[in-house]
C-alpha cells in the first residue's frame, strides 16, 4: 500500500472498516441513513466498500456532491451515475433536471430485487454552497428524493457529512430535506481502533519500503499520535515516504512539528480541515471553544484537567461547568 492523503485507496488495502460496512447495511435494509464524522476518518471509503459489497438483491450508487452547486446540476449528477451503464434512453429522462432523476430512480429501481442505495457524498459542502441561492437553488433536488423515498419504499438514501449538517440545516429549513433526515439513523464513523490504526502504518511502512528500529512499536506510537485518524495516518506516512530515509527516534516528533508550523503545508492542510469545526459554531459557543484552545495550546505539559481548565476559563468567561463540557464534547 502507497500512502495517499487524498484517501483514493483501493478497496482491497481498506483496513478496520468490516465491522461498519455491515452496521451500515444492517441500518439500511430499515431506513435512511446520514452518516458523519469528522473529515479525513474514512467515511467516503465506508461508502465505497458497502456500495462494492452490497447484499443479494441490493444495488448501491456513491454520487460526489462536492463540486456542485444547486439543485439542478444535483439532479444531473445522480442521473449520470444511475444511467451510466444501464440501458434508458436520453429521451427517456424528461426535459427539466427533477423529471429526469426521477425517471432515473424509477428505472434503477426496477432493476433491484430488494432495494436501491443512493450514497451522496459530501452532501454538507453542497447543501452549504446552495445556502447563498434562494430556495429554488436546492429545493428541485431535495424535494425530488424526498417525494421517491415516501413513494418507494425500495429506496434507502445515505447523507454522508462532515459533522456539522444540523447546523446547516438550522439555518436553511429545507421542509422536503427536514422530513427525509427526521425518519434516518444516525451514524457517527469513529476514528479506527488501536489495532486497525497500527495495522494501517505497517501496511504503509511496507509498501513504501521505509525502515524503522522498531517498526511494530513505531506503528503504534505514530497511529496514536495521528489519533487514528487514516487521512492523518496517510499524511504522516507521506512524509516518510518522501524522505527516503530510515526512521530514527525524534523523527516523528519532527514530522508532526512541520505539520501544525504551517497550517497551509500540504497535504496536511490543517487551516481547511479544523477551520470548518470552529467557522459554523455560534456565539457564545464559538467564543467559548476558542477560549478552549487557547488554554490546551498554552498547557506547558499538552494536557489540562477539568478542574484547571474550569480555572483559566473563568478569568474571562462567566460560564457553567456543563457550557464547557458540551463545548468540549
Amino acid at each position: 500500500m502507497r500512502a495517499d492523503p487524498s484517501g483514493a485507496v483501493e478497496l482491497g488495502e481498506a483496513i478496520g472498516r468490516e465491522a461498519d460496512v455491515e452496521r451500515l447495511w444492517t441500518t439500511l435494509v430499515e431506513r435512511n441513513v446520514i452518516l458523519s464524522g469528522r473529515l479525513g476518518i474514512g467515511k467516503t471509503t465506508l461508502a465505497r466498500l458497502a456500495v462494492a459489497d452490497a447484499p443479494t438483491g441490493w444495488s448501491g450508487q456513491l454520487v460526489s456532491l462536492g463540486d456542485v452547486r444547486n439543485g439542478p446540476d444535483a439532479c444531473a449528477a445522480v442521473v449520470e451515475t444511475l444511467v451510466s451503464d444501464d440501458e434508458v434512453r436520453p429521451d427517456q429522462l424528461g426535459g427539466e433536471p427533477p423529471a429526469a432523476l426521477r425517471v432515473a430512480i424509477d428505472a434503477a429501481l426496477d432493476r433491484c430485487a430488494a432495494g436501491l442505495v443512493l450514497a451522496l457524498d459530501d452532501f454538507d459542502r453542497w447543501l452549504a454552497a446552495t445556502a447563498k441561492l434562494p430556495a429554488v437553488g436546492y429545493a428541485p433536488f431535495t424535494s425530488t428524493l424526498a417525494r421517491a423515498c415516501a413513494e418507494q419504499p425500495k429506496l434507502r438514501i445515505v447523507l454522508i457529512s462532515n459533522t456539522h449538517l444540523d447546523r446547516t440545516i438550522s439555518r436553511l429549513r429545507p421542509e422536503p430535506l427536514i422530513g427525509l433526515m427526521e425518519g434516518a439513523a444516525r451514524i457517527e464513523l469513529d476514528s479506527l481502533t488501536a489495532e486497525s490504526g497500527a495495522r494501517l502504518v505497517m501496511a504503509l511502512l511496507l509498501g513504501e519500503s521505509i525502515t524503522a528500529r522498531d517498526r511494530a512499536a513505531f506503528a503504534r506510537s505514530l497511529a496514536e499520535n495521528c489519533d487514528h485518524v487514516p487521512r492523518w495516518i496517510h499524511c504522516a506516512m507521506a512524509y516518510f515516504a518522501r524522505r527516503r530515509k530510515p526512521i530514527v527516534d525524534g523523527d516523528l516528533e519532527r514530522c508532526l512539528i512541520e505539520a501544525v508550523a504551517d497550517l497551509e503545508r500540504p497535504p496536511w492542510t490543517l487551516r481547511r480541515e479544523l477551520a470548518p469545526a470552529l467557522d459554523d459554531y455560534m456565539q457564545p459557543q464559538r467564543g467559548l471553544a476558542l477560549s478552549v484552545l487557547d488554554q490546551l495550546a498554552l498547557a506547558e505539559d499538552q494536557a489540562l484537567t477539568f478542574g484547571e481548565l474550569r480555572r483559566a476559563l473563568a478569568v474571562e468567561l462567566p460560564i457553567d461547568d456543563d457550557a464547557i463540557r458540551r463545548v468540549v464534547a
